[in-house]
């Protein structure tokens, strides 16, 4: 199983440049003339702990395998892109954009938010487009060579059976999942609070007009995460920004301010600092239209209202279509994908703790709105079993398969390169 593991950390590994920052330190590894970074390593280090749920302290023996593992995935990678290069494969940009936009969307979803994911990362959401989209396209481009080489590998079902046996200690246990429903309510911000946003936002370009410091004083007022950098979003390029934001942004002459800009995240104020022909950089003061805690309580008494016709026999389908403000659920009557309880955000592993399968929560809150779930389904956790998981272990047999010959195709591929340092292959 060790070669699985070690190409599913090689895979995991692309999104490390993303956090690896821009700052200048040590070399730890060269594939020909492409250099691997300490911080990188580290990075990657550290998210395989993470992954590992180990959060305690590592032995000096444990972090020293774990180099080795990380630095022999990041050969592993340069390989692959090298015979990329040589059979001049290339990936669409129609389909680079459209795998960045699920990645983006998948990353979102882990954060909580859009706002939480810029917090994360410490830099503003067109940058991590601009450095997730390398990976993404070099992901892309190793899934080709991949297929071009191993794509076609079969097992036979006495494959599968003899992998079970050789590696049933090895395999995962299925962790205890569960299918759920849920109607969302979103917010809606009252007048009230429209009114509140808005005042606020005109007192803020008084000021400016009166000579206030945009740096200073977007590190104080803004409700943006850029705050901490007086609002700069840094060098963007059309398409960046959300459109009624760019469309002030770009009708500006550089170091004047705009009037107020509305746009769906709030009330904006923007300062153009530079122009490059179709790129800028500005900042900006944001205050958001936030929903009041009014706003909240009139949901929850929506809410309220729907459990209620839920208790008594109310279609949850029906109410789920009619009411839910979850586009990608509600077409499919509120069902949700089926997830690891683990894996399911706090404030609903918390809601379904005690529900039993088919039992509805209280409402409850996200930062999305307002929650209603049914519980549709629990599958207690268990061991991977030969008849009722044969075609996951089918892939699981599979994905071995073909890491297998991955290896012995990496080994034959080193003698080719210049790799430093040397490795055990």
């Amino acid at each position: 199983m060790k070669y699985l593991a070690l190409i599913i950390l090689c895979l995991f590994l692309f999104a490390s440049p993303l956090l690896a920052g821009e700052t200048l330190d040590s070399i730890c590894a060269v594939v020909d003339d492409e250099i691997i970074l300490e911080s990188e390593v580290a990075y990657g280090v550290s998210s395989l702990l993470f992954e590992r749920g180990q959060r305690t302290e590592v032995s000096p023996e444990q972090t020293a395998e774990l180099r080795r593992q990380v630095i022999k995935s990041y050969i592993i990678q340069k390989i692959l892109l090298a015979k990329a290069a040589e059979d001049t494969l290339v990936v669409e940009d129609r389909v680079v954009s459209k795998e960045l936009e699920r990645r983006l969307a998948s990353l979102v979803q882990q954060a909580g938010s859009e706002e939480k994911l810029i917090v994360y990362f410490g830099r503003a959401m067109p940058q991590i487009k601009r450095d997730l989209r390398k990976a993404v396209y070099e992901g892309l481009l190793i899934d080709k060579v991949r297929r071009q080489l191993f794509g076609a590998v079969y097992v036979s079902r006495q494959d599968v059976l003899n992998f079970f046996t050789e590696h049933q200690t090895e395999l995962p246990t299925l962790p205890e999942q569960v299918e759920l429903s849920h109607i969302l309510l979103e917010v809606k911000v009252s007048e009230a609070a429209r009114d509140s946003a808005y005042r606020k936002i005109e007192h803020i370009l008084h000021l400016l007009q009166s000579g206030v410091d945009f740096d200073s004083l977007a590190r104080v007022v803004s409700e943006d995460p850029s705050a901490e950098q007086g609002g700069r979003l840094g060098m963007t390029t059309r398409g960046d920004l959300v459109p009624e934001f760019e469309e002030a942004a770009y009708t500006l002459e550089p170091e004047t301010i705009s009037d107020i800009v509305q746009t769906r995240f709030g009330y904006h104020i923007i300062r153009l600092l530079e122009r490059q022909g179709e790129r800028i950089a500005c900042q900006h003061i944001l205050v958001k239209m936030a929903p009041t805690r009014p706003d909240w309580d009139a949901t929850h008494q929506q809410a309220g209202e729907l459990l209620e016709q839920l208790k008594n026999s109310a279609d949850f389908g029906a109410l789920a279509r009619q009411y839910s403000t979850d586009k990608n659920s509600r077409d499919k009557e509120g069902r949700l994908e089926t997830m690891n309880t683990d894996d399911l955000p706090t404030a609903f592993r918390q809601a379904i703790d005690d529900t039993p399968q088919g039992g509805l929560t209280e409402p409850f809150e996200t930062e999305f709105g307002v929650h209603l779930v049914r519980v549709d389904r629990r599958r207690p956790q268990r061991p991977l079993n030969i008849n009722a998981d044969y075609s996951t272990l089918e892939q699981y047999a599979v994905n071995f398969k073909r890491e297998d010959t991955l290896q012995q195709w990496v080994r034959k591929q080193v003698d080719n390169h210049y790799i430093y340092p040397p490795m055990n292959w």
